[in-house]
């Protein structure tokens, strides 16, 4: 068997650090950061700007729904029955139809944005909500016209209560300014109106997923291919949902049928 010596009267070679094992300082970090360091990469910074732009999008596309709507909408208060019974436009989403905020408690907003499992999800003020909010005596104003102008913005302080709003009438389409109203009826109605919304929008899923679960039982029982067929394949929606634009043009078209009888 072979023996091994070690000659420890001479100590290790210092070996060289290498300058990519060396250890950075905060200062020297900071100084590659101001000449340009990329903390974020590249592939995050194209993920924000395309973000951005789709928001910039979105924001132009509720700035002209707004426009349409209060441009129809003695059309949409004549036919307030008809929406509320039909759900095709009840639960059309306005958000962009009304705004408020205040002191304190900063914007008010008409939609909510839920992340369930990493799926996003949306819940604004549905048409039906907002027009049982403008039922309230709280969003009337008496207009010279003769015709009732209902609130579409408002903003005031919750410690005061004191408020300022502004009313559209849907006959002269007139702006109408509003002083010292309850700021928190404002909030008030606004909120229980979106939270009624959001309720109603998760009940319906939660109906419909029970639904899917017994069609799966009941074909789980049946033998019929339950191994690959969960019973997410067996949940189903609404359908395809109505938009501002289809109701408004099928009221329109009901309308114009029924003068010309």
């Amino acid at each position: 068997m072979a023996t091994i010596h070690i000659d420890d009267s001479k100590p290790f070679p210092c070996f060289p650090a290498e300058p990519n094992n060396k250890r950075e300082t905060f200062a020297d970090f900071c100084k590659r950061q101001e000449t340009g360091l990329n903390i974020v990469s590249d592939e995050m910074e194209q993920e924000k700007r395309e973000q951005a732009e789709m928001q910039e999008l979105m924001k132009k596309s509720c700035e002209r729904k707004k426009a349409l709507f209060y441009d129809n909408l003695d059309l949409i208060l004549r036919h307030r029955d008809e929406i509320r019974g039909t759900p095709r436009y009840a639960n059309i989403d306005v958000q962009y139809a009304i705004k408020g905020g205040g002191l304190y408690v900063g914007h008010l907003s008409a939609v909510r944005h839920f992340n369930f499992a990493g799926t996003l999800v949306s819940i604004g003020l549905k048409l039906s909500s907002l027009l049982e909010i403008w039922d309230n005596e709280q969003f009337k104003v008496e207009c010279k016209c003769g015709d009732t102008a209902v609130i579409r913005s408002f903003s005031g302080s919750p410690l005061s209560g004191g408020s300022m709003a502004t009313a559209v009438c849907p006959k002269c389409k007139k702006e109408i300014h509003v002083k010292n109203r309850s700021f928190g009826g404002y909030c008030g109605l606004m909120h229980t109106g979106h939270d009624r919304d959001i309720e109603k929008v998760v009940k319906s899923i939660i109906a419909k997923w029970t639904l899917a679960e017994v069609a799966y039982g009941k074909n789980a029982a049946e033998g019929k291919d339950a191994k690959w067929r969960k019973a997410g394949r067996e949940l189903h929606d609404d359908g395809e949902p109505c938009n501002l634009e289809t109701m408004i043009n099928e009221l329109k078209l009901k309308e114009f049928q029924l003068a010309s009888r």
